[in-house]
């Protein structure tokens, strides 16, 4: 733990509860912390250098009784930061770890409530600046040490409030015409295009003066919507191809936190575009403007955060995995990327051999490529997830319900969701593998289409849990059929 004069009363008695009574019993004026109600409110603030203030002792002294207790108690080293070393020198030299441990402090104070200025402050004072790379390492502890993707994700603008200023001080990577990242720039520009003329659009109607021009700023508003709604596929992109390779360097926290992000804008174009079919005018400047917001918002976390970080942390046969997927997947506003950066020979996916040969089946013997062309072909979508809980399979259909890329290959199924319903995938394996259930089925409405989804618990012939398959249909056509249509009408 790294302890410095700015380290806060409420941080240290939450995290070292028995200093408490240790504090209480070294000054009599840290009697008052007894106060549960006083930790809460006057210790959000309180610093160790406040505190030594009020104790009318040296903060150099209170340091080293509270490392000292720390270290007895727990047997956890502590590092003090003196009072006489300038914070911005020792923020130059301070280690990864020391400046991601002053980190993990403010964002928890963060979340705890503490002011956003007195954090700003105490940011600039300690850290200084920082990198998309520790963010994201920040991200990945808090998620570790048990913080909900969804807390952090309530929080995250005001994280990026707060390093924004260091950040935009950093350039990103140069990269060449065609590399992945390249692409996912052309796209936002094309999208920052958009949302810039959704709020001037916005901005002419709004008030009583543009209640006039309502009428034909509507059609406008809702075609630039539907425009700015491509972008979508961009984060398809993202959940499906880059997240994947994230976490197999260990980093996943990032991803799932954005994922979350993602979900909520979906949800606001949705909104945006129900709202666009009413007559409620200011509802729809409202939800539009909030929409255009949270979509440049992910433009900064993009470009100052997860582009930055994922070129510093993927190697090139990662970018060329994630090139050959982001085709599968496709792109935003119809742009084709450059031929000029070129996937390197090694990272082009899972080796095929050379000989094709038969799969003995337990009715017959087929070639594997007509094996692959009959999974292909039927009329549902399957993916196979093994029973280590990792996607080993999907059917690359023309058809298919759900995008899929051949980056899910090998990676664990929770998180190829959202994580506000992979507990409740937990669930459904955890019931299989118990034999407790073989069979668990949904339907939904989605896009104008009627999908039907089962995952099925397959086992050999010992009963031993093999994995889970998922099959997904769109079941539209087959919803709406009636009376009968035999063989010999087929024509």
């Amino acid at each position: 733990m790294l302890l410095t004069k700015d380290t806060t009363i409420h941080f240290l008695t939450s995290e070292y509860p028995f200093l408490i009574e240790s504090l209480a019993l070294h000054n009599g004026s840290f009697e008052k912390l007894k106060n549960p109600l006083l930790r809460q409110t006057v210790g959000r603030i309180a610093t160790v250098e406040k505190a030594a203030g009020m104790g009318n002792e040296s903060v150099l002294s209170l340091l080293l009784f509270i490392a000292g207790e720390i270290m007895a108690q727990t047997g956890q080293p502590v590092e003090i930061v003196p009072p006489v070393v300038l914070q911005a020198q020792f923020s130059g030299k301070a280690s990864r770890e020391q400046r991601l441990t002053m980190l993990k402090e403010i964002i928890k104070e963060l979340h705890e409530g503490v002011e956003f200025a007195t954090l700003q402050e105490k940011f600039n004072k300690t850290v200084g600046d920082i990198s998309p790379e520790e963010i994201a390492s920040l991200e990945q502890t808090l998620v570790n040490e048990g913080m909900p993707e969804a807390e952090i994700k309530k929080m995250c603008h005001l994280h990026a409030a707060l390093f924004q200023n260091a950040l935009e001080g950093q350039e990103m990577p140069q990269v060449p015409p065609g590399h992945p990242v390249d692409t996912y720039l052309k796209e936002n520009m094309r999208a920052k295009k958009l949302t810039a003329e959704i709020r001037d659009t916005l901005d002419l109607v709004s008030g009583e003066a543009g209640e006039k021009s309502w009428p034909f700023a509507v059609g406008r508003l809702k075609a630039l919507t539907l425009d700015l709604a491509d972008i979508q596929t961009h984060y398809v992109r993202k959940e499906n191809q880059l997240f994947p390779l994230l976490e197999l360097h260990d980093l996943s926290a990032p991803g799932k936190v954005m994922w979350e992000v993602h979900d909520d804008i979906r949800h606001l174009f949705r909104r945006g575009q129900d709202l666009l079919d009413t007559d409620d005018r200011s509802s729809i400047i409202e939800a539009l403007k909030e929409l255009v917001d949270e979509v440049d918002e992910m433009f900064r976390k993009e470009e100052n955060i997860l582009f930055p970080m994922s070129l510093q942390l993927l190697t090139d046969a990662d970018w060329g995995r994630c090139r050959q997927g982001d085709d599968e997947i496709g792109y935003s506003f119809d742009i084709v990327p450059d031929s000029q950066w070129v996937a390197p020979a090694s990272s082009t996916g899972h080796e095929k051999t050379a000989q094709t040969g038969f799969v003995d089946l337990s009715t017959g013997k087929l070639p594997e490529q007509v094996v692959d062309a009959i999974l292909c072909n039927l009329p549902v979508d399957i993916s196979f997830v093994g029973a280590d809980d990792k996607v080993a399979y999907y059917s690359d259909s023309a058809h298919r319900i759900f995008p899929r890329s051949a980056a899910v290959i090998g990676r664990e199924v929770k998180n190829c969701h959202p994580s506000k319903s992979v507990h409740m995938v937990t669930e459904i394996l955890e019931a299989f593998k118990k034999g407790e259930r073989d069979k668990a089925e949904f339907w939904l409405e989605l896009g104008g289409k009627f999908i039907h989804i089962q995952y099925l618990s397959l086992k050999n012939g010992q009963g031993e849990y093999l994995g889970c398959l998922e099959v997904g249909q769109d079941a539209t056509h087959l919803r709406s059929l009636n009376g009968q249509r035999r063989l010999l009408e087929w024509t």
